[in-house]
Order: C-alpha cells, then structure tokens, then sequence
C-alpha cells in the first residue's frame, strides 16, 4: 500500500466515548418524534387529509411495526459498535457499495431532516409564537413579524440560518457540549408541552369554546360552529380505527417522525458500553416509549378539550380559519384558561424544540463522512479530529455547508415537502440492506456472530433471522403507503408515482457512484480500499 502499510487514515479514530445512555435516550427521542413539535405540527396534518383516521391508534401502530426493527438495529450495533453504524455493518457482512448505497440513504434522510427543523424554527415555531402572542396581547406589530417568519422568504432563511449557525457551533464545541444543550433545550420544551398537558387535565370544553369564538370574531373568522360546518364534518363523526382508508395512511404520517428510534445506532462509536446489548435496547425502547405514551396521552387531552370534529375541522382548508397563527397545539391549549402568563409560558417553550431535533439530523451524516474519510473514500481532511473538543470540524462543516444548500433551495422550490415524504424512502434503502446483512451475518461472519451480543436465539433459530424479514415487511408497507396515497409523497397527484423509484434509484446511483470513484483514485495512487473491510474500523 502507499504511504505504509495502514489501512485505515490513522491507527485511532480520535473520537472519545462520551455519551451516556440518557444522552442517547434523549437524542433517538428529539430525532424521532421530538413529542411538542411533533403535536404542535406533524400528527394533525393527517386529519387534514386523511378524515376519520384514529390517531391514537395510528400511533400504537406505528410503535408495533417500530419493534422488529429496533430489534434488530440493537443487535447489530451492540455487536459493532463502530462509528458510521450501518456503513460498518454492511460493509463488513455484504459488500462496500452496498454499505454506501444504504447509509448514504440514512445520510440523505437526515440532511433533509436538518433542513426542515432549520426552516420549523421561523416557520413552525418564531413566527407562529410571535402571532400567537401578539392575539393574545392584541399587538399586530407582533402578528407582522409572525406572517414574516412564516410567509417572507428572507425572513425564513435568516430565521433558519440562524439555527444552521447555532448548530455548527455547538457541535464544533464537542460531544459533551452538544448533549449539554440537547438536553437543557429539551427539559425547557417538555416542560412547556407537559404545561400544555395540565392545562387540557383541568380545562373544559366550554371555556375553550367561548375562548376560540372571542378571538376567532376579533379577526373575522368563522366560529367553532362554522368552521365544522364549512369543513362538511358530520357533527359527532368521530375518530374510526376501522375506516383503514383514513387510519393506515395516518400510520405513516406517524412513522415519517416516528420510525428512527434507532438512530443512537450512529452514537455507537462515542457511546459508553455500546457493546452491552441491555444498554442499546434500553435506549431504543425507552425513546420509542416515551413518543409513544406522550403523543398518544397528548392526542387524547386535546380531544377531550376542543373534540375531533373542531380539530377535523380546524384542519381544513375548507373551514375559512382566519385567525392571523396557525391551530397549533400551544395556541389552542392556551386559549383553554386564555390567560396572557400561561399562554406565554406554553407557546414560549415550544421555540426550544427545533435545536434538540437538529442534533441527530446533523450528527448522523457528520458522522458518515467521518466514517468514508477514514476509510479512505473521501479526503482524509474530513476524518481530522481537533485534539481539544474531538470534533470532525472539517466533517461539520461540510454538513452545514450542505444543509446551507438544502435550505436555500427549500425555500426557492416547491419540491420539498414531497422530499420530506420521500425522505422515509431513504430510510426504507437503509433498514432493508440492514435488513439483508442482518440475515447473513450468522453465515458470512460466523466467527463473528457467535462471539457477539446478537448471537440470541428465538424457536431454535437465530432470532435476527425473525426481525430482519419482519423489518422488511414493514418498510415495504410504508413504501405501499406512498404509492396508494398520493396525498402523502406525490403531491396528491397518482400520475406522480415513479417518482418513489426514482427517488429510490438515485440513493443506489449515488451511492455506487462514490464507491466506484473513490475506488478508481485511490486505485491509482496505489491503494486497495477494499482490504479496509477485512476487519472491523479501530475505535
């Protein structure tokens, strides 16, 4: 080999085991379905399309179908707890190119997913907090600046890249510091959202009423009555966990935030004890459970409070909602007692959730272009590690660089909602070439495999050969999803539907196109990078 006999850049990543099982906990729980974000805006799109549908069903669903995988993902990284998670995997127990074909999948997901929580910041989160306030004040200076976030292209990439900003330099800063305001930023958001919980406990349906028909008059806009009216909801319609038309497309509308409670699967090479299968299942699980419970108890609380027709209706583009901010949880939950200090309190923190949600969607692919630099697929500067706070500065900013890219052309394009959907796709590429290596592993590696934490056994058979096929049952109905509801990924239009493979079959062009260049340079400088997968990355 050129240069010496190394295989890898260096002999050490340079990264330092820092996180601990809560850190992980909380980074799978704000990456997944960050609970206030997620209610304030995600779950209740799918009334909006999807009328009829149980939500509360959807979720315990979508919690079912989660368990193969995080199964699965456990074992496999208990067993390799490496920097780079699925690239390492794959590539050790198929092939390289699929290794990249699968975790730039995940890489590409993520990197959509840290652009949209840089564009929730102005457009989910400052503007419509900034509205709400100035309805609860009655400040229309106030209201401007709220349509201004949410509205005026300027004013949403500077919101947003105020965010992209903050988030470069924390991680920068280091590992410990990143979780420091994950976690700080997270305990300020839950608190607000779980003040939102009491709030819906002890209010009462009327009082929200005649709160809502008070300021819905102020602005001219219909009042409840009305709007379920103009909405054609049949009063005392109800949610129906039997009408499966309206209830399973719901399931991946929870599934977009909620199927990545695997994704500490990337913290593996700077977790403690990442080797302990109890400690990787327990931080997979324990972040599934908390989505799960607090959105469903979330759910509930705001359809005991305001009814699933208003929120049907609320919902509708029909209705004539005029209210100068959105129906979002916060607003509504503040409008139950209308009193200017809690309103304050419950919207104020739901700004804090964007940050804690950003950490996962950049830290992955940071980590991915750390984990091919090493391996000596990309330039060796982006596997530099700063001495001080063992950071991949280059790493970092490179990502930022390409989610500075993502945002601009979010907020110019009409296309990127449908990416949002499509980025589910990405992570269906991923699980199921995990999925396939999961099942050979004990056949390809088994020196490996019955030294390691996922040689567990279920009815006499490897229990990986039971939660690999069943992962990939359930990422072929998600992808079943798209193609059947087009209102999901396809812009509503069916005629749209080869954009699913095609979105599917660029992730494998690119990720094959990185391979086979990086194999022909380092080729030509005397380097075989395919002896790198003989052996596992040193930590």
């Amino acid at each position: 080999m050129a240069g010496g006999s190394r295989l890898f850049v260096r002999q050490s990543t340079g990264l330092v085991r820092e996180a601990s099982a809560l850190d992980a906990t909380i980074f799978n729980a704000v990456f997944s379905a960050p609970v206030g974000a997620t209610l304030a805006w995600g779950v209740f799109f799918a009334l909006t399309a999807f009328p009829g549908s149980d939500l509360v069903w959807a979720v315990i669903i979508s919690f079912i179908i989660n368990i193969p995988v995080l199964l699965m993902m456990s074992l496999l990284a208990s067993s390799m707890p490496r920097t780079g998670g699925d690239y390492v995997w794959v590539s050790r127990l198929l092939s390289p190119p699929l290794a990249l074909v699968s975790n730039f999948g995940a890489a590409l997901s993520a990197t959509i997913g840290a652009t949209f929580w840089a564009r929730y910041f102005p457009v989910f989160a400052l503007g419509p907090i900034l509205a709400t306030l100035g309805v609860t004040f009655n400040n229309t200076t106030l209201i401007d600046w709220g349509n201004s976030f949410q509205k005026d292209t300027h004013w949403i990439f500077a919101g947003a890249m105020l965010m992209v900003v903050l988030m470069g330099v924390i991680l920068v800063l280091g590992l410990r510091t990143t979780f420091r305001w994950q976690n700080a930023f997270w305990i300020i958001a839950s608190t607000g959202t779980f003040l939102a919980f009491l709030v819906l406990v002890f209010g009462n349906h009327t009082d929200f009423i005649n709160n809502f028909n008070s300021v819905s008059a102020t602005y001219n806009s219909p009042d409840a009555a009305t709007l379920i009216k103009n909405a054609g909801v049949t009063p005392g319609s109800g949610a129906d966990v039997g009408n499966w038309n309206a209830t399973l497309p719901s399931v991946f509308v929870i599934m977009t935030f909620m199927m990545w409670n695997w994704w500490s699967v990337y913290l593996s090479g700077e977790l403690k004890t990442a080797a302990n299968r109890a400690r990787q299942l327990t931080i997979m699980f324990g972040a599934l459970a908390w989505d799960v419970i607090f959105i469903v108890v979330g759910v509930i609380l705001l359809y005991r409070i305001t009814g699933y027709d208003f929120m049907v209706a609320v919902n509708s583009a029909a209705s004539g909602y005029a209210i100068p901010t959105g129906p979002w949880y916060h607003f509504l939950s503040g409008l139950v007692f209308n009193i200017p200090i809690l309103t304050f309190l419950i919207v104020g923190s739901f700004l804090f959730w964007s940050l804690p949600a950003m950490v996962g969607n950049t830290y992955m692919p940071i980590r991915t272009w750390f984990a091919w630099s090493f391996d000596r697929l990309l330039p060796e500067k982006l596997s530099e590690v700063n001495d001080r706070t063992h950071s991949p500065v280059w790493a970092i900013l490179f990502e930022m660089i390409l989610v500075t890219l993502m945002l601009v052309w979010s907020i110019v394009s009409t296309d990127f909602q449908t990416w949002l959907a499509l980025g589910v796709l990405a992570g269906v590429v991923c699980v199921v070439i995990v999925a396939v290596a999961a099942v050979v592993f004990p056949i390809r590696r088994p020196d490996l495999y019955q030294a390691s934490p996922a040689n567990v056994k279920f009815l006499g058979l490897p229990l990986l050969w039971w939660v690999a096929p069943l992962s990939v049952v359930v990422m072929g109905f998600l992808t079943y999803c798209t193609l059947a509801y087009p209102a999901l990924a396809l812009g509503g239009n069916p005629n749209n539907w080869w954009q699913v493979p095609a979105f599917m079959g660029m992730i494998v062009v690119v990720g094959l196109a990185v391979y086979i260049i990086s194999w022909f340079v380092r080729r030509g400088q005397g380097i075989d990078i395919n002896l790198v997968y003989k052996e596992l990355p040193p930590e």
